[in-house]
């Protein structure tokens, strides 16, 4: 508050009130002041006020950013005897011809005029320093208050990103994993078999190497979601199909994204919306490019989310995976200062009989 332009003026305004009332009584000849001390303080003031705001706009910034005391005394010196000099000459020799009307005598000799100028520039520069103190210390006293609310933040998520870790992958999802290579091996299928445990070995080695790390590209996120519904998709057999589709114009190494961000929504839609569906279903992920953002689509044909969450056994493991990754998400955008953004629909037809859920999840390029 303390710097808004009205209020600094009114500051300097209110000063300059003072300073001439005291002059104007310092000045006065008689008991009360007469027109000619009233003109005499003006006029001495348009001495006083050109080496003050000097001082005040020019050189008290360059001090403060070049720390050189001694071209700044020199200088105010300087200012103050050719000003002091002017008043006096003024009032000697030029005010006749300024204003011949009246008949000024300077009441004061050099020395004087000269500890008058020496006395307001002190004032002067330590009403501004005393400002200027005033707004850092509060500037450093809002800026803790941030860092403290960043901290919490960011413990915040930590706490969060280690419970989505847990979350992460079911561990039924890599128990039933284990099982199928088990299945695979015993009825011979050596081929598939060694496919499968590829795959998974690459999944669970892309999960630890992004398991300690804030962001990832959103390339190396879509291999993750990649390597997730290939494996489902073989352990289902012909339960589910799938497709991905991703915009090639898109640069995708640019673009960063909490780590393991997507794939809780992927695991959503297999078994929240397509495995309780009696004859199966269908998964779009989509990556488009879409007014300068990014946008991940998973799009699902399954139950939808209303007959979901009658499941009491879905309802629980849906909702604390998803609360988990919006709160992620939320959190990610005010510690990286983004605008990454979420939107789950429910798609219904004309009978308003549910089709299945539409995640849409929006990314800003260069984040």
């Amino acid at each position: 508050m303390i710097n808004k332009p009205l209020l600094r003026a009114a500051q300097h305004i209110l000063f300059w009130i003072v300073s001439f009332y005291i002059f104007l009584y310092i000045f006065k000849i008689g008991n009360k002041p007469g027109k000619i001390d009233y003109v005499y303080t003006i006029l001495f003031h348009f001495f006083i006020l050109p080496p003050v705001y000097i001082n005040l706009v020019w050189l008290l910034p360059r001090l403060r950013r070049t720390n050189f005391w001694l071209g700044y005394f020199l200088i105010n010196i300087s200012l103050i005897c050719l000003f002091s000099w002017l008043n006096l000459k003024f009032f000697s020799d030029w005010s006749n011809t300024v204003l011949p009307g009246y008949f000024f005598i300077s009441y004061f000799n050099f020395f004087q005029v000269t500890l008058f100028f020496v006395v307001y520039l002190a004032i002067s520069s330590l009403l501004k320093l005393s400002k200027s103190w005033f707004v850092v210390n509060s500037l450093q006293k809002e800026l803790l208050v941030v860092e403290k609310e960043k901290a919490a933040r960011e413990k915040e998520l930590l706490e969060l990103e280690a419970k989505a870790l847990r979350a992460q992958m079911n561990p039924h999802f890599i128990f039933n994993c284990l099982n199928s290579i088990k299945s695979l091996m015993q009825e011979r299928e050596m081929d598939k078999g060694v496919t499968y445990l590829t795959m998974f070995s690459k999944l669970i080695r892309t999960l630890f190497n992004n398991a300690d790390k804030k962001e990832i590209s959103l390339y190396d996120e879509i291999e993750t979601c990649k390597l997730y519904l290939q494996l489902e998709s073989m352990r289902f057999d012909s339960k589910f199909s799938y497709a991905v589709n991703v915009d090639e114009k898109i640069d995708l190494k640019s673009v960063q994204v909490p780590a393991l961000i997507i794939q809780p929504f992927i695991e959503n839609a297999i078994w929240h919306g397509i495995i309780p569906k009696a004859n199966g279903g269908h998964i779009d992920f989509l990556v488009n490019q879409k007014n300068g953002s990014v946008e991940v689509i998973i799009d699902d044909d399954g139950v939808g989310q209303e007959a979901s969450l009658q499941n009491k056994a879905g309802l629980a493991h849906q909702s604390k995976g998803l609360h988990l990754t919006q709160s992620r998400l939320e959190l990610n955008n005010l510690l990286q200062k983004k605008n990454a953004q979420l939107e789950i629909i429910d798609k219904k037809n004309d009978n308003q009989k549910a089709t299945g859920t539409k995640v849409i999840l929006t990314f800003n390029q260069g984040e």
